[in-house]
């Protein structure tokens, strides 16, 4: 999956949930629960950095 489609797909989920970051990090469990499931890839830093951006809010 290139990084274009990468983009492509968070902008559809995102579109779909404006609210989306507010509700999980409002959230323990969920932020949590949402964490343990992805697989992150260590090569994409973006990724990592996304996620932080949240928990730093």
């Amino acid at each position: 999956m290139t990084r274009e489609e990468k983009e492509q797909a968070v902008d559809s989920v995102l579109a779909r949930y404006e609210h989306l970051g507010a509700t999980v990090v409002s959230d323990e469990s969920t932020l949590c629960r949402l964490l343990q499931t992805l697989g992150c890839s260590d090569t994409d830093k973006t990724v990592g950095e996304y996620l932080c951006s949240f928990l730093t809010v």
